[in-house]
C-alpha cells in the first residue's frame, strides 16, 4: 500500500496541461455560473410555472381559462390591494419554490447572493409581457402585485433553499 500511495504522490505520467485546464474550467463554470445563464434558467422555470398559475389566478385580468373564481374570492374578501399582493405572490412565489429545487447548487448560490435583483427583474419582465398581450394593468394596483411578486419570490427562494441545503445556506 505504501508503494501505491507513493505512486499517487509522485506519478510517473503527468496529466496533460490542456486536460487539467479543461477540468478546472468545467469546475469553475459549475461552481460560478454566469448571471446570464442563471437568469435565463430562472426565467424559463418561472415562465413555465407562471403559465400554470394563470390557469386559476388571472394576473391583471389576464387568464388562460377565464376562471375568475379565486380572483373574485380574494378580491371580495380582502380588497383589491391585498388581492393583487396575493396574485403576485402566487405568480412568482410558486416559481421561486420550484426554482430553489431545480437550480444546481452553484446556480442557487448565484441567485441567493442577490435575490431581489433577480426577482425584481422577473417581476418587471412578467408585467411587461402581460402588457404586450393586452392585460389590463392599473398602475395604482401594480405596486401591490409587484411587492407581492418580488418579496415572495426572494423570500420563498431563500426559505426553500434552507429546506434543500440546510442552515448552511
Amino acid at each position: 500500500m505504501k508503494r501505491d500511495f507513493d505512486d499517487f504522490l509522485n506519478p510517473q505520467h503527468k496529466v496533460p496541461e490542456q486536460l487539467s485546464e479543461n477540468v478546472l474550467l468545467q469546475i469553475h463554470h459549475k461552481l460560478n455560473p454566469s448571471h446570464y445563464f442563471v437568469f435565463t434558467k430562472l426565467a424559463t422555470i418561472q415562465g413555465f410555472i407562471g403559465f400554470l398559475t394563470m390557469l386559476f389566478c388571472p394576473q391583471f385580468s389576464f387568464s388562460l381559462t377565464n376562471n375568475y373564481d379565486a380572483f373574485h374570492y380574494f378580491h371580495h374578501t380582502f380588497g383589491a390591494q391585498i388581492c393583487m399582493l396575493i396574485c403576485g405572490t402566487i405568480f412568482l412565489g410558486t416559481g421561486a419554490i420550484f426554482a430553489s429545487y431545480l437550480l444546481s447548487e452553484g446556480e442557487f448560490n448565484k441567485v441567493k447572493a442577490s435575490p431581489f435583483l433577480y426577482y425584481t427583474a422577473l417581476s418587471i419582465i412578467a408585467v411587461s409581457i402581460f402588457m404586450l398581450f393586452g392585460a389590463e394593468v392599473y398602475f395604482s394596483l401594480l405596486i401591490f402585485w409587484f411587492i407581492g411578486a418580488t418579496l415572495s419570490g426572494a423570500l420563498l427562494f431563500k426559505v426553500n433553499g434552507l429546506i434543500r441545503y440546510g442552515l448552511s445556506t
